[in-house]
């Protein structure tokens, strides 16, 4: 009976654990989060074959902290770098950059694979391909093999390139003004035209060909 009980706490322990880390922990799994996990599953188990069950407790508090804490680095651009790296792009103009493939340590065939299951047998049809943080392959299909919708009839599709981010969380995200050849004047002169601050707004981005710049303000201060 006091093997049950033990069983039953940990068991709603681990739960409500798993809880508190947050749904991404299950549904995008980052490193840290697969670090937790089996950890958690570790520690958790092994109070059940020794008798160490307060320890164990506050070991499995002491790892879901720095598990938070962890969480809300990566909320900062400087920890999200560290802790989940960021997109690398695998395709480009439907050519695939091998040098990434081979960085990325994905073969070919992987690759090509992951494609078919997303419904691009034909690598010719993607404009790019991007391996995220989170281990997901991202595929955004030429202009001409956008899945039709309804507002798509006898409206013709303008191919504006790859978003890409120059403010994030009202901080402005300098390499990639220099990869899309804006500078810092040109964004401050755009948002100046339109009486923003940066820390008014939460995510910016610019197509990278028709250079068109994106902007989404916070909803709340």
């Amino acid at each position: 009976m006091a093997l049950f009980i033990k069983v039953l706490i940990l068991y709603l322990i681990t739960i409500a654990i798993m809880r508190l880390m947050g749904k991404s922990t299950i549904i995008q799994m980052t490193p840290y989060d697969l670090v937790a996990i089996i950890i958690v599953g570790t520690v958790a188990s092994e109070p059940l074959i020794s008798t160490k069950f307060f320890p164990t407790i506050l070991t499995l508090a002491i790892l879901v902290t720095l598990h938070i804490l962890f969480a809300k680095l990566t909320l900062w651009q400087w920890g999200n770098r560290f802790f989940l790296g960021e997109p690398t792009i695998l395709i480009k103009n439907g050519k695939i950059i091998e040098d990434n493939i081979e960085k990325s340590r994905l073969s070919i065939a992987q690759l090509l694979s992951i494609l078919r299951s997303k419904g691009y047998p034909k690598v010719s049809d993607i404009d790019y391909a991007l391996l995220e943080p989170i281990g997901e392959i991202s595929v955004i299909p030429k202009s001409e093999n956008t899945p039709v919708t309804v507002q798509h009839f006898e409206i013709s599709i303008d191919d504006e390139g790859l978003p890409i981010s120059v403010i994030i969380d009202g901080k402005i995200q300098y390499r990639n003004l220099k990869l899309i050849g804006k500078s810092e004047k040109w964004l401050l002169e755009h948002l100046d035209k339109q009486n923003l601050f940066l820390k008014e707004i939460i995510y910016a981005y610019v197509n990278e060909k028709t250079k068109k710049l994106n902007i989404n303000k916070r909803t709340s201060k």
